[in-house]
């Protein structure tokens, strides 16, 4: 199974991670990266990576990606969504040859945000999207892969029909695979939802069933739950946006002054990014308190006493790349041992969250408060996958 990196702001963070062996690939990111530095970046770092054309908001220039041929805006001014049933075939083809001119390792079809999806979105998907670049693709001789873009939205996985509806389609698509994105709304750091987290299991095994690369997008640690479900890959992000899909991201609206998130530290070992002001607590209340992070060669700095954390620091970045990409990587490859394995990882968590809260306790955004429902979400799988 494959790791990408989600790019972002930062993104050079990501690329000298995986020039140090770190990952399988990344996710390029336009409205990050301008389109001219991205064609000039080396082909080794691409010809395992791919795009995300970032089209959910037709008329939003946010960032570099105006500097992008395929951007609605350079087709027509006020680019909308009726534009699109004479412009989708244009579209298409300078979006596939830009990504065929960086030689990425799959074509990659975008798809449209909506708040709701209208009923016709499965059809307008198809029409604006799918079929002018399956089109383009056959009749170009282009022999990459095709990975069709999904946001699979809550009520796409709570309601059953709607479940049903999206996978029909997905399967009847002439595609390899998916580039999968759930968009929850839990608030809190880790997702809690036992419905949310089972049915995304599901999603994922029924695609996989179906002969359908899976390659799941803006993952946070649960990505090591999804694994259960076999996906073809995972991935890694820096910061929280970029380990959670938000159409704010997207959107070029003004912003007032705003307060950065709290530096964390992510321990394989709690299955946890822990804020660094409770790190500082351990320090001073547990004679072994590093026992429960893991080495990698950041673990030195980090842990000085002069080491000024803050959010914007790579370090802890980098350190979890490193970690969460070995954590993937040692994943047993056979189903159901790896749903044993996170199993007994999450037991064994649970056990240390009890050592640590001896001495100090964790607010829900960094204790182990989400891991029963995760093993509860495990064992439900296991029993579906199993009948």
């Amino acid at each position: 199974m494959k790791v990408y990196h989600q790019t972002g702001f930062r993104y050079q963070w990501n690329i000298e991670c995986f020039q140090q062996e770190i990952g399988d690939g990344l996710i390029f990111s336009p409205i990050n990266i301008d389109s001219d530095k991205l064609l000039q970046l080396d082909n080794n770092l691409k010809r395992t990576s791919f795009i995300d054309p970032q089209l959910y908001l037709l008329n939003e220039a946010k960032g570099s990606l105006d500097t992008y041929p395929y951007f609605p805006g350079n087709i027509k001014s006020d680019f909308s969504t009726p534009d699109l049933n004479n412009s989708n075939i244009l579209l298409a083809q300078l979006c596939i040859q830009f990504q065929m001119r960086n030689d990425f390792e799959y074509i990659i079809i975008p798809t449209r945000y909506y708040e709701d999806n209208p009923t016709s979105y499965f059809e307008q998907t198809s029409d604006y999207f799918v079929t002018p670049f399956c089109d383009f693709i056959r009749v170009n001789g282009i022999k990459k892969k095709i990975l069709l873009s999904v946001i699979v939205k809550t009520i796409m996985l709570s309601d059953e029909e709607k479940r049903y509806e999206a996978l029909n389609w997905i399967t009847g698509q002439p595609v390899d695979g998916v580039y999968l994105i759930f968009e929850d709304s839990d608030t809190g750091k880790q997702i809690k939802d036992f419905n949310f987290l089972f049915n995304a299991l599901m999603f994922i095994q029924i695609l996989k069933n179906n002969g359908m690369e899976v390659h799941l997008g803006y993952n946070n640690t649960e990505a090591l739950l999804y694994t259960v479900a076999m996906p073809d890959s995972v991935s890694i992000g820096s910061f929280e946006n970029l380990r959670s899909f938000g159409i704010k991201r997207f959107q070029d609206i003004v912003n007032g002054p705003m307060r950065g998130p709290k530096a964390r530290l992510y321990s394989s070992k709690l299955l946890q990014w822990i804020d660094y002001q409770y790190i500082t607590a351990m320090k001073t209340m547990i004679s072994n308190y590093e026992e429960f992070f893991d080495v990698s060669e950041f673990n030195p700095l980090m842990f000085q006493p002069e080491y000024n954390w803050h959010f914007l620091k790579s370090e802890p970045y980098k350190h979890y790349f490193f970690v969460f990409n070995k954590q993937i990587k040692s994943l047993p490859s056979l189903q159901l041992q790896r749903i044993d394995s996170i199993k007994k990882q999450i037991i064994t968590a649970l056990d240390l969250y009890k050592l640590i809260e001896n001495s100090v306790l964790l607010d829900e955004n960094s204790d182990g408060s989400h891991l029963p429902t995760w093993y509860n979400v495990i064992n439900a799988f296991q029993n579906e996958i199993t009948k």
